[in-house]
C-alpha cells in the first residue's frame, strides 16, 4: 500500500507540460546540423485534434487531426504515415502496415533471467484532453506488491516533423528490476514477404563509443547495444515516413535489443541502484516518436555503421533459415551482413550425411512412442505471414529410417473463414518404417491470416526433410 501511495503522489506531480518541451536528444542535436532538415518548410499551423472512438472497441480512439486520422490509441499508441488513409483499415493488435506504435505497458525484460515481475492485475486509460491543439492521455498499470507503472502521452504538431508523439513513462518497484519500458515498432517490418517489408534497417544512435550503427533486419542479426543518454532508435529508409523514436531524458542507463523475424525494438533501462525517499526503486524515461523526412535519413544512413562489423557482432553466415517461395535445401547459412527477409529453423540445425538434394538436411529424432518432435521456421515473432483469401501449398522431401509408433508428416495451423476459425491440417498416411525420399504436401486455405507450419517425427526413429518449399496456389 505504501508503494501505490507513493506511486499515486509521484504520478501526479509528473506535468503534462514536460511531455512537449524542448527536445534535448541526440536525434535533434543531429537534425540542428543537418542541410536537409534544415532546407525543410516551416508549416506553421495550429492543429484541430480530436478523438474519435473506434467502433466495437472499448476505450480505441482514433487520434484525428480536421478530417484525417493522424493516429490511434489502442492496446498501443500509433502515429500514422502521414500519406495514408487508415480510415477504412482493420484495426489490430500491432501497427497498421503504414503507422508506427509505442507501448502502453511497460514490464520486465527477460523475466526468464531471473528478473521476474508479478503479472498485471489492472490497467486504466484517461483522456485528460480529447480536443484542440495537443490530445493528451495516460496509462496506468497496476502489479502486485506495490510493483506499478504510469505513461503519459501528448500528441502535438511540430512545423517541420509533423505529428509527434512525446511520453513520459514511470514505473515503481520494491525490488530493482531491469524494465523494459518501450518497445518500438514499424508496420510489417515483421512480414517475410519482400513485396510487403517495409523499413528493411534499424538505425541506432549513439552507442557508448559515440558511433550511429545501422542494423540490417536478418534473423541472424540480434545486437544489443549500450547506449548514450539521448540516444534513439529509427526504422528506415521511405519516402513518406521513417519513424524515430528519441529518448530525452531516462533515470538511467539504456539498451536497446531485438528479436529475430519480429524486428520490434526493445527499449531497456538497467535496473535502479538505489531506492529513494519512499523506500521504493523508481525509473523514469522521457522520449518521442516523429516521422524523420527520407532526405534527412539518408543524412544519417550515410553517418552510421554496419553493426555486424563491430567487435562481439554475431559471425556472418550462422544458422540456416527458411525463406517463402522458395526451396530451402539447407545448403546456404543466412548472412548477417546484409537485409535477409526469412525466419530460422527453431532449436535445430542442418546435418551433413543424408540429403535429397546437395549435402545437407534437417534430421528431425522421435521423442518416443505417443510423442511428437515438430520443427517450425519461427525463431521467435510471428507466424509466417499469409494474404487474407489465398491458398497455399507445403511441401518437403521426407526419409525416415526405423520410425515406429507413428511416422514422419507435416503439420499446418492457420486461420481461415468465414467464420474464422482455427485448423490444423496434417499429411496422411504417415511415413512409418524405412522409406527412401519421398515428397509429402500439403494445400490448405484460403487463410484470414498467418500460418505456423512443422515437420514433425512421431514415435521413435529418425526422419531427414530437405527441399522444404511453402508456395502461394491458385484455387
Amino acid at each position: 500500500m505504501k508503494g501505490l501511495i507513493a506511486f499515486s503522489v509521484l504520478t501526479a506531480a509528473m506535468a503534462l507540460a514536460g511531455c512537449g518541451g524542448n527536445p534535448a536528444g541526440l536525434l535533434q542535436k543531429f537534425l540542428d546540423t543537418s542541410k536537409a532538415y534544415n532546407a525543410l518548410p516551416v508549416v506553421k499551423r495550429t492543429p484541430a485534434f480530436h478523438l474519435e472512438p473506434v467502433e466495437k472497441r472499448k476505450q480505441w480512439y482514433y487520434i484525428c487531426d480536421g478530417d484525417r486520422h493522424v493516429g490511434l490509441i489502442g492496446e498501443d499508441v500509433q502515429l500514422f504515415d502521414k500519406e495514408a488513409n487508415c480510415s477504412g483499415s482493420k484495426v489490430e493488435n500491432t501497427c497498421f502496415a503504414d503507422a508506427a506504435r509505442l507501448c502502453l505497458t511497460m514490464g520486465a525484460f527477460e523475466p526468464h533471467r531471473n528478473n521476474e515481475m508479478p503479472p498485471m492485475t489492472s490497467r486504466k486509460l484517461t483522456i485528460t484532453k480529447d480536443w484542440g491543439d495537443s490530445i493528451e492521455f495516460k496509462h496506468e498499470q497496476v502489479h502486485p506488491g506495490g510493483y506499478a507503472g504510469s505513461i503519459e502521452f501528448r500528441v502535438v504538431w511540430d512545423e517541420r516533423l509533423g505529428h509527434v508523439i512525446y511520453a513520459n513513462s514511470h514505473f515503481i518497484m520494491p525490488e530493482p528490476k531491469q524494465i523494459e519500458f518501450n518497445n518500438f515498432m514499424a508496420g510489417w517490418v515483421s512480414d517475410l514477404r519482400d513485396r510487403q517489408k517495409r523499413w528493411q534497417k534499424t538505425l541506432r544512435g549513439r552507442l557508448a563509443d559515440g558511433r550511429i550503427v545501422f542494423v540490417y533486419h536478418s534473423p541472424v542479426n540480434l545486437p544489443r547495444d549500450e547506449v548514450q543518454p539521448g540516444s534513439f532508435l529509427g526504422f528506415v529508409t521511405e519516402e513518406r515516413m521513417n519513424p524515430f523514436v528519441e529518448l530525452l531524458e531516462t533515470s538511467g542507463p539504456v539498451f536497446f535489443a531485438t528479436c529475430n523475424v519480429w524486428y520490434d525494438q526493445h527499449m531497456v533501462m538497467k535496473a535502479p541502484q538505489a531506492k529513494e525517499a519512499d523506500g521504493m526503486y523508481h525509473l523514469r524515461a522521457r522520449y518521442r516518436l516523429l516521422s524523420v523526412p527520407a532526405a534527412v535519413a539518408r543524412e544519417l544512413e550515410a553517418v552510421a555503421v554496419d553493426s555486424s562489423t563491430l567487435p562481439g557482432a554475431r559471425p556472418h553466415l550462422t544458422r540456416s533459415g527458411f525463406l517463402l517461395n522458395k526451396v530451402n535445401d539447407f545448403e546456404t547459412l543466412l548472412p548477417s551482413d546484409r537485409v535477409c527477409n526469412a525466419a530460422i529453423w527453431q532449436h535445430i540445425e542442418p546435418s551433413a550425411g543424408e540429403a535429397h538434394s546437395g549435402k545437407y538436411s534437417l534430421a528431425v529424432h522421435g521423442p518416443g512412442p505417443g510423442k511428437v518432435k515438430g520443427v517450425s521456421p519461427v525463431g521467435g515473432g510471428p507466424p509466417l505471414p499469409g494474404t487474407a483469401g489465398k491458398s497455399y501449398r507445403l511441401s518437403a522431401w521426407v526419409k525416415t529410417k526405423g520410425l515406429k509408433d507413428g511416422g514422419a508428416h507435416l503439420e499446418v495451423t492457420g486461420w481461415r473463414g468465414p467464420p474464422q476459425e482455427r485448423f490444423t491440417v496434417v499429411t496422411q498416411p504417415k511415413l512409418a518404417g524405412d522409406h527412401d525420399w519421398t515428397r509429402l504436401q500439403l494445400e490448405f486455405g484460403p487463410l484470414t491470416g498467418g500460418m505456423s507450419i512443422k515437420l514433425c517425427a512421431e514415435g521413435t526413429g529418425t526422419a531427414w526433410f530437405d527441399d522444404v518449399e511453402l508456395l502461394e496456389v491458385a484455387r
